[in-house]
């Protein structure tokens, strides 16, 4: 039996990842990516880190390729920029999210300040959360680019029985994973070109 805990678990792990742009996995090392998920009162706070072995430019055109991320990240439907204004570009974003035998939608639309190529910061404008708010940094190292990410996310009361910091942090580990794969299969798909 589905509780309400589990259905808010699994929105609020939708809503910590679905603003990284998440897509197909690679074999690179999970000692790369560190995730940790806290539950504060309704808050689901989030911080992820992820290092590719990809350049920062390289990072930020796949976290930043909204129209092409139903194609690359499961369970979202629609994902379209529906104004820029400046640095600024508003997404709508329609999500699946599967509960056992159900399927609960979860709708965004989100004003994302880009720092190009460097960080973007995400402001719930309206949807299926009292709050989203996130940041993303990209960081370049020796070798490659650290992805910092953090999130806080409120359900709407409806939904806010359902999460759990465990499926949060699975959810987002999956997703990191996911836009890892598509980071590195664009690098190969660079490097064969002649």
């Amino acid at each position: 039996m589905f509780t309400c805990r589990r259905i808010r678990t699994l929105l609020a792990a939708l809503a910590c990842t679905t603003a990284c742009i998440a897509v197909p996995v690679h074999a690179q090392s999970d000692r790369d990516l560190d995730v940790q998920v806290r539950i504060v009162g309704d808050e689901v706070q989030s911080n992820a880190t992820l290092f590719v072995r990809a350049s920062q430019q390289r990072v930020w055109d796949v976290m930043t390729d909204y129209e092409r991320a139903p194609e690359l990240t499961r369970d979202l439907q629609i994902s379209k920029v529906v104004s820029r204004s400046g640095n600024t570009v508003r997404i709508l974003q329609k999500n699946q999210v599967r509960v056992g035998p159900f399927s609960v939608p979860v709708e965004t639309v989100r004003d994302v300040k880009l720092q190009a190529p460097v960080k973007m910061d995400a402001r719930l404008v309206s949807g299926s959360m009292k709050k989203f708010d996130s940041s993303t940094e990209l960081v370049p190292e020796n070798g490659g680019t650290r992805i910092v990410f953090r999130s806080q996310a409120v359900l709407n009361p409806m939904l806010a029985g359902f999460a759990t910091e465990s499926f949060v942090k699975r959810e987002t580990e999956a997703r990191m994973k996911e836009l890892r794969t598509e980071i590195m299969r664009r690098e190969h798909v660079a490097s064969v070109r002649p």
